[in-house]
């Protein structure tokens, strides 16, 4: 249902939205940051993946993370 972005220089949550597919995106200015995410379903859980991508990143790229939900 929405899906928002922290950096790590930041304390709050910044919400995305989806261009295309499975691309999503956000105005935050965010580059040499490690990036956090959280997922809210459909149901109201939230999931937050802190970290999960390191401050090295550049745009194209892609992560894969451990946690899960169903």
């Amino acid at each position: 249902k929405a899906v928002a972005v922290r950096g790590s220089r930041g304390k709050t949550w910044l919400q995305m939205t989806r261009n295309w597919g499975a691309n999503w995106q956000s105005s935050g200015d965010l580059r040499g940051q490690r990036l956090s995410f959280r997922v809210t379903l459909l149901d109201r859980k939230t999931l937050t993946f802190l970290n999960v991508v390191p401050s090295s990143w550049w745009f194209g790229q892609t992560f894969s993370s451990r946690g899960q939900f169903f």
